[in-house]
Protein backbone atom coordinates (compact mmCIF):
# COMPACT_ATOMS: atom_id res chain seq x y z
CA UNK A 1 0.00 0.00 0.00
CA UNK A 2 1.17 3.61 -1.17
CA UNK A 3 2.71 5.40 2.08
CA UNK A 4 1.84 8.64 0.19
CA UNK A 5 -1.80 7.49 -0.77
CA UNK A 6 -2.20 7.03 2.54
CA UNK A 7 -1.28 9.80 4.09
CA UNK A 8 -3.17 12.03 1.64
CA UNK A 9 -6.16 10.25 2.09
CA UNK A 10 -5.87 10.50 6.11
CA UNK A 11 -5.25 14.05 4.99
CA UNK A 12 -8.78 14.81 3.21
CA UNK A 13 -10.50 12.52 5.00
CA UNK A 14 -9.90 15.07 7.65
CA UNK A 15 -10.89 18.30 5.85
CA UNK A 16 -13.63 17.01 5.76
CA UNK A 17 -14.20 16.20 9.49
CA UNK A 18 -14.28 12.22 8.09
CA UNK A 19 -18.34 12.99 7.73
CA UNK A 20 -19.82 9.96 5.13
CA UNK A 21 -22.13 12.70 4.49
CA UNK A 22 -19.52 14.59 2.75
CA UNK A 23 -18.26 11.77 0.13
CA UNK A 24 -18.72 13.64 -2.87
CA UNK A 25 -16.32 16.14 -1.54
CA UNK A 26 -14.16 13.49 -0.41
CA UNK A 27 -13.69 10.86 -3.76
CA UNK A 28 -13.83 14.19 -5.82
CA UNK A 29 -11.05 15.95 -3.62
CA UNK A 30 -9.07 12.71 -4.69
CA UNK A 31 -9.64 12.56 -8.45
CA UNK A 32 -8.41 16.01 -8.76
CA UNK A 33 -5.36 15.23 -6.42
CA UNK A 34 -4.40 11.50 -8.07
CA UNK A 35 -6.34 11.51 -11.58
CA UNK A 36 -8.42 8.45 -10.37
CA UNK A 37 -10.37 6.81 -7.40
CA UNK A 38 -8.39 3.79 -7.29
CA UNK A 39 -9.30 0.85 -5.27
CA UNK A 40 -6.66 1.35 -2.89
CA UNK A 41 -8.26 4.72 -2.19
CA UNK A 42 -11.46 3.36 -1.79
CA UNK A 43 -10.28 1.13 0.66
CA UNK A 44 -8.71 3.75 2.84
CA UNK A 45 -11.37 5.96 2.71
CA UNK A 46 -13.63 3.51 3.98
CA UNK A 47 -11.30 2.46 6.37
CA UNK A 48 -11.02 6.54 7.44
CA UNK A 49 -14.46 7.10 7.22
CA UNK A 50 -15.77 4.05 9.05
CA UNK A 51 -18.46 3.20 6.73
CA UNK A 52 -18.64 -0.08 4.11
CA UNK A 53 -16.25 -0.12 1.66
CA UNK A 54 -19.29 -0.83 -0.86
CA UNK A 55 -21.02 2.52 -0.09
CA UNK A 56 -17.39 4.38 -1.84
CA UNK A 57 -17.44 2.10 -4.17
CA UNK A 58 -20.66 2.82 -5.44
CA UNK A 59 -20.23 6.67 -5.67
CA UNK A 60 -17.07 6.75 -7.35
CA UNK A 61 -18.85 4.42 -10.13
CA UNK A 62 -22.43 6.29 -10.15
CA UNK A 63 -20.74 9.62 -11.12
CA UNK A 64 -19.45 9.92 -14.94
CA UNK A 65 -16.81 12.41 -13.35
CA UNK A 66 -14.89 10.35 -11.29
CA UNK A 67 -13.06 6.91 -12.52
CA UNK A 68 -10.84 4.31 -10.86
CA UNK A 69 -8.49 4.34 -13.59
CA UNK A 70 -6.15 6.83 -14.36
CA UNK A 71 -7.25 10.03 -16.57
CA UNK A 72 -5.36 12.35 -18.37
CA UNK A 73 -4.91 16.40 -16.71
CA UNK A 74 -7.52 17.17 -19.15
CA UNK A 75 -10.70 15.13 -19.94
CA UNK A 76 -12.34 16.70 -22.95
CA UNK A 77 -16.25 15.19 -22.97
CA UNK A 78 -18.07 16.09 -25.96
CA UNK A 79 -22.03 16.03 -26.00
CA UNK A 80 -23.68 13.36 -27.74
CA UNK A 81 -27.38 13.87 -26.78
CA UNK A 82 -30.09 14.17 -29.61
CA UNK A 83 -29.85 17.43 -30.23
CA UNK A 84 -25.93 17.79 -30.63
CA UNK A 85 -25.80 15.01 -33.17
CA UNK A 86 -28.57 17.09 -35.37
CA UNK A 87 -26.24 19.67 -34.92
CA UNK A 88 -22.98 18.68 -36.43
CA UNK A 89 -21.83 15.86 -33.60
CA UNK A 90 -20.18 13.65 -35.86
CA UNK A 91 -18.02 16.19 -37.66
CA UNK A 92 -16.94 17.49 -34.42
CA UNK A 93 -16.08 13.71 -32.87
CA UNK A 94 -14.04 12.89 -36.05
CA UNK A 95 -11.82 16.13 -35.75
CA UNK A 96 -11.65 15.34 -32.19
CA UNK A 97 -10.22 11.68 -32.95
CA UNK A 98 -8.12 13.32 -36.00
CA UNK A 99 -6.58 16.09 -34.05
CA UNK A 100 -6.05 14.23 -30.53
CA UNK A 101 -4.86 10.58 -32.58
CA UNK A 102 -6.75 8.47 -30.03
CA UNK A 103 -10.54 7.46 -30.36
CA UNK A 104 -13.09 7.99 -27.32
CA UNK A 105 -12.63 6.52 -24.17
CA UNK A 106 -8.95 6.52 -25.09
CA UNK A 107 -5.82 9.11 -23.23
CA UNK A 108 -3.02 10.43 -25.45
CA UNK A 109 0.27 8.51 -25.45
CA UNK A 110 1.58 10.88 -23.31
CA UNK A 111 -1.27 10.69 -20.62
CA UNK A 112 -1.89 14.05 -21.08
CA UNK A 113 -5.60 14.59 -22.27
CA UNK A 114 -8.71 11.79 -22.08
CA UNK A 115 -11.49 11.73 -24.59
CA UNK A 116 -14.86 10.74 -23.35
CA UNK A 117 -18.42 11.17 -25.10
CA UNK A 118 -21.05 12.41 -21.98
CA UNK A 119 -24.81 13.39 -21.78
CA UNK A 120 -26.83 16.37 -21.86
CA UNK A 121 -24.71 18.97 -20.53
CA UNK A 122 -27.28 21.69 -20.76
CA UNK A 123 -25.76 23.41 -23.69
CA UNK A 124 -28.41 22.45 -26.31
CA UNK A 125 -28.98 26.14 -27.07
CA UNK A 126 -25.47 26.25 -28.56
CA UNK A 127 -24.57 22.73 -29.73
CA UNK A 128 -22.18 20.91 -30.58
CA UNK A 129 -21.13 21.79 -27.21
CA UNK A 130 -18.06 19.82 -25.01
CA UNK A 131 -17.14 19.71 -21.24
CA UNK A 132 -12.86 20.23 -21.20
CA UNK A 133 -12.74 19.52 -17.05
CA UNK A 134 -14.86 22.03 -16.01
CA UNK A 135 -14.38 24.78 -19.05
CA UNK A 136 -17.74 24.83 -21.38
CA UNK A 137 -16.65 25.17 -25.22
CA UNK A 138 -19.44 25.94 -27.30
CA UNK A 139 -21.18 25.74 -30.74
CA UNK A 140 -17.75 23.69 -31.86
CA UNK A 141 -16.18 23.07 -35.69
CA UNK A 142 -13.51 21.51 -37.46
CA UNK A 143 -11.56 24.82 -37.22
CA UNK A 144 -12.41 25.19 -32.98
CA UNK A 145 -11.89 21.86 -32.53
CA UNK A 146 -7.73 22.33 -33.72
CA UNK A 147 -8.02 25.27 -32.37
CA UNK A 148 -8.91 24.14 -29.35
CA UNK A 149 -6.85 20.59 -29.63
CA UNK A 150 -3.45 23.08 -30.40
CA UNK A 151 -4.26 25.10 -27.42
CA UNK A 152 -4.44 22.24 -25.02
CA UNK A 153 -1.29 20.44 -26.15
CA UNK A 154 0.47 23.58 -26.13
CA UNK A 155 -0.40 25.00 -22.42
CA UNK A 156 -2.42 22.28 -20.66
CA UNK A 157 -4.54 24.81 -19.31
CA UNK A 158 -8.30 25.15 -20.31
CA UNK A 159 -9.31 28.25 -19.50
CA UNK A 160 -7.07 29.46 -21.96
CA UNK A 161 -9.95 28.19 -24.06
CA UNK A 162 -12.59 31.26 -23.42
CA UNK A 163 -11.29 33.72 -25.57
CA UNK A 164 -15.12 35.28 -25.72
CA UNK A 165 -17.24 35.91 -22.78
CA UNK A 166 -20.97 35.32 -23.29
CA UNK A 167 -23.45 37.78 -22.13
CA UNK A 168 -25.10 38.75 -18.65
CA UNK A 169 -23.56 37.53 -16.03
CA UNK A 170 -21.76 34.84 -18.00
CA UNK A 171 -19.13 37.62 -18.23
CA UNK A 172 -18.96 37.97 -14.41
CA UNK A 173 -14.93 38.03 -13.12
CA UNK A 174 -16.39 34.87 -11.23
CA UNK A 175 -17.76 33.08 -14.25
CA UNK A 176 -15.70 33.88 -17.17
CA UNK A 177 -17.77 31.65 -19.53
CA UNK A 178 -18.13 31.64 -23.17
CA UNK A 179 -21.63 30.85 -22.82
CA UNK A 180 -24.91 32.54 -24.26
CA UNK A 181 -28.24 32.99 -22.23
CA UNK A 182 -29.97 32.95 -25.53
CA UNK A 183 -33.08 34.32 -23.89
CA UNK A 184 -35.40 35.21 -26.24
CA UNK A 185 -38.27 37.03 -24.85
CA UNK A 186 -38.29 38.52 -21.21
CA UNK A 187 -41.27 38.47 -19.38
CA UNK A 188 -42.67 39.88 -16.63
CA UNK A 189 -43.10 36.82 -14.36
CA UNK A 190 -39.36 36.60 -14.50
CA UNK A 191 -37.34 39.09 -15.92
CA UNK A 192 -38.74 42.30 -15.30
CA UNK A 193 -37.15 44.80 -13.82
CA UNK A 194 -39.26 45.19 -10.95
CA UNK A 195 -38.28 41.23 -10.35
CA UNK A 196 -34.20 41.73 -9.72
CA UNK A 197 -35.03 43.71 -7.10
CA UNK A 198 -33.79 41.76 -3.89
CA UNK A 199 -35.79 41.11 -0.40
CA UNK A 200 -38.81 42.57 -1.48
CA UNK A 201 -40.58 39.75 -1.67
CA UNK A 202 -38.84 38.05 1.48
CA UNK A 203 -39.68 41.63 3.30
CA UNK A 204 -43.26 40.87 2.43
CA UNK A 205 -42.93 37.51 4.06
CA UNK A 206 -41.50 38.14 7.19
CA UNK A 207 -43.53 40.56 7.42
CA UNK A 208 -46.41 38.11 7.52
CA UNK A 209 -46.53 34.64 9.51
CA UNK A 210 -45.29 31.13 8.26
CA UNK A 211 -49.18 29.82 8.53
CA UNK A 212 -50.38 33.62 6.68
CA UNK A 213 -47.28 33.08 4.07
CA UNK A 214 -48.91 29.03 3.18
CA UNK A 215 -51.89 30.54 2.63
CA UNK A 216 -51.08 32.77 -0.01
CA UNK A 217 -49.09 30.25 -1.70
CA UNK A 218 -52.54 27.91 -1.52
CA UNK A 219 -54.56 31.28 -2.53
CA UNK A 220 -52.11 32.02 -5.95
CA UNK A 221 -52.86 28.21 -6.83
CA UNK A 222 -48.81 27.90 -7.26
CA UNK A 223 -48.00 24.37 -8.50
CA UNK A 224 -44.48 22.55 -8.69
CA UNK A 225 -43.71 22.36 -12.39
CA UNK A 226 -41.43 18.84 -11.81
CA UNK A 227 -44.69 17.05 -13.88
CA UNK A 228 -47.33 15.84 -11.25
CA UNK A 229 -48.35 19.71 -10.86
CA UNK A 230 -48.40 19.18 -6.94
CA UNK A 231 -50.04 22.45 -5.31
CA UNK A 232 -47.29 24.32 -3.66
CA UNK A 233 -49.05 25.28 -0.86
CA UNK A 234 -50.51 22.35 0.49
CA UNK A 235 -46.96 20.40 -0.08
CA UNK A 236 -45.09 23.62 2.82
CA UNK A 237 -48.15 22.76 4.97
CA UNK A 238 -47.39 19.30 5.38
CA UNK A 239 -43.82 19.54 5.97
CA UNK A 240 -44.58 22.37 8.40
CA UNK A 241 -46.84 20.09 10.43
CA UNK A 242 -44.28 16.72 10.06
CA UNK A 243 -42.83 15.49 12.66
CA UNK A 244 -39.18 16.80 13.53
CA UNK A 245 -36.92 19.54 14.12
CA UNK A 246 -34.76 18.63 11.12
CA UNK A 247 -35.95 20.68 8.28
CA UNK A 248 -34.53 21.29 5.05
CA UNK A 249 -34.98 23.35 1.43
CA UNK A 250 -33.58 21.60 -1.38
CA UNK A 251 -33.23 23.39 -4.53
CA UNK A 252 -32.68 20.41 -7.38
CA UNK A 253 -31.02 23.02 -10.10
CA UNK A 254 -30.19 19.44 -12.26
CA UNK A 255 -31.22 19.38 -15.88
CA UNK A 256 -29.83 16.20 -18.01
CA UNK A 257 -33.36 16.35 -20.49
CA UNK A 258 -32.09 17.24 -23.90
CA UNK A 259 -33.45 20.39 -24.70
CA UNK A 260 -33.51 22.07 -21.26
CA UNK A 261 -31.35 24.57 -20.06
CA UNK A 262 -33.75 27.15 -18.15
CA UNK A 263 -32.33 26.14 -14.43
CA UNK A 264 -28.58 27.25 -16.16
CA UNK A 265 -29.85 30.30 -17.03
CA UNK A 266 -31.71 31.26 -13.56
CA UNK A 267 -28.56 30.25 -11.83
CA UNK A 268 -26.75 32.78 -14.10
CA UNK A 269 -28.83 36.10 -14.05
CA UNK A 270 -31.23 35.15 -11.14
CA UNK A 271 -29.47 33.72 -8.62
CA UNK A 272 -30.58 35.75 -5.73
CA UNK A 273 -34.24 35.04 -6.71
CA UNK A 274 -33.62 31.50 -6.32
CA UNK A 275 -31.98 31.95 -2.68
CA UNK A 276 -35.07 34.58 -2.07
CA UNK A 277 -37.43 31.81 -2.91
CA UNK A 278 -35.82 29.12 -0.62
CA UNK A 279 -35.38 31.54 2.19
CA UNK A 280 -39.10 32.55 2.13
CA UNK A 281 -40.17 28.82 1.78
CA UNK A 282 -37.70 27.56 4.42
CA UNK A 283 -39.41 30.43 6.88
CA UNK A 284 -42.80 28.73 5.99
CA UNK A 285 -42.03 25.51 6.32
CA UNK A 286 -39.56 25.10 9.89
CA UNK A 287 -36.24 25.01 7.51
CA UNK A 288 -32.89 26.97 8.88
CA UNK A 289 -31.06 25.12 6.26
CA UNK A 290 -31.16 25.31 2.50
CA UNK A 291 -28.99 23.40 0.02
CA UNK A 292 -28.49 23.78 -3.83
CA UNK A 293 -27.99 21.17 -5.94
CA UNK A 294 -25.37 22.18 -8.28
CA UNK A 295 -24.97 19.79 -11.60
CA UNK A 296 -21.50 18.70 -12.34
CA UNK A 297 -21.67 20.12 -15.56
CA UNK A 298 -22.23 23.77 -14.27
CA UNK A 299 -19.17 23.83 -12.06
CA UNK A 300 -18.41 26.61 -13.53
CA UNK A 301 -21.28 28.60 -11.62
CA UNK A 302 -19.87 27.37 -8.38
CA UNK A 303 -17.66 30.15 -7.32
CA UNK A 304 -19.99 32.82 -7.84
CA UNK A 305 -22.76 31.28 -6.35
CA UNK A 306 -20.87 30.90 -2.88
Amino acid sequence: MSTNLQSAIKGICSLYDKNAGMMMDIVRTVQDQFGCVSDEAIDLIAEEVSIPRVEVESTVSFYAFLSKKPKGKVVVRLCNDIIDKMSGYAVVADALKKELGIDFGETTPDGRITLEHTPCIGMCDQAPAALVNDEVVTLLSTDKVKDIVKTLKESGEPKKLVKRLGDGNNGNYLVKSMVQNNIRKRGDAIFSQNNRTVSIALEKALAMSPVEVINEVKTARLRGRGGAGFPTGIKWEFTRGADGNGKYIICNADEGEPGTFKDRVLLTELPHRIFEGMTIAGYAIGAANGILYLRGEYAYLYEYLV
